[in-house]
């Protein structure tokens, strides 16, 4: 008799514990880093027990309390904000949730964008461009060069000036040459601008067209 209350009572112990161990909140999300080339995109460490996260955001650091809510029920570990402008520092913190509640708050990360997205694919007698859409802007401008560096040293190519769309094929190259470009994103009067006044750069891309 002895032996058996022994095992119920080690049993009983056993399933108090899972029992505890299945109704608690997640862990506090860690590790947040974020890139600012456009969007601002954070990501995290999965935290033990989470089935989804929120995003806070604010302009000024401070505790979450200070901050606005962003995005909820976000599964993965990573999220872009679309949202965020050109200029502004936002500040950024996320919790964890499950059914059983929800995390305590991440640390605090500051980012600003200072530029954003654009890729290039090598065409026969062509480069083909596509960028991120940029919040805000009015048009983008593409600019072209031999040489790698600053957009300073790059001209505008007249045919892509002003375009509303986010892609742009250049079929006025050459086969076998190595083209540089970025992309300008111009801003209406009244937003906070970053390079030059009013405009955004984007990331820099090499292009060498084939036959």
């Amino acid at each position: 008799m002895f032996r058996i209350i022994a095992v119920s009572v080690a049993l009983f112990a056993l399933l108090f514990v899972a029992g505890c161990g299945s109704s608690q909140a997640p862990a506090t999300p860690t590790g947040l880093t974020v890139t600012a080339t456009g969007p601002i995109t954070l990501s995290w460490t999965a935290s033990s027990g989470a089935s989804s996260y929120v995003i806070f955001r604010g302009t000024a650091s401070g505790a979450i309390t200070t901050k606005t809510l962003l995005a909820a029920g976000v599964s993965g570990t990573s999220y872009a904000d679309s949202s965020a402008l050109a200029g502004p520092t936002y500040y950024y913190q996320i919790t964890a949730l499950n059914d059983d509640g929800q995390s305590s708050p991440s640390t605090e990360i500051g980012a600003t964008l200072t530029s954003f997205t654009l890729t290039g694919v090598a065409g026969s007698l062509q480069a083909e461009l596509a960028w991120a859409s940029v919040p805000n802007a009015t048009s983008y401008n593409v600019y072209r060069g031999m040489s790698s560096g600053d957009i300073s040293g790059k001209t505008v190519i007249p045919a892509a000036a002003g375009l509303t769309g986010l892609t742009y094929i250049d079929t006025s190259v050459t086969a076998g040459t190595t083209y540089y470009y970025q992309v300008e994103a111009v801003y209406p009067a009244g937003t906070t601008p970053v390079y030059p006044s009013g405009t955004l750069v984007s990331s820099e891309v090499s292009v060498i067209p084939s036959n």
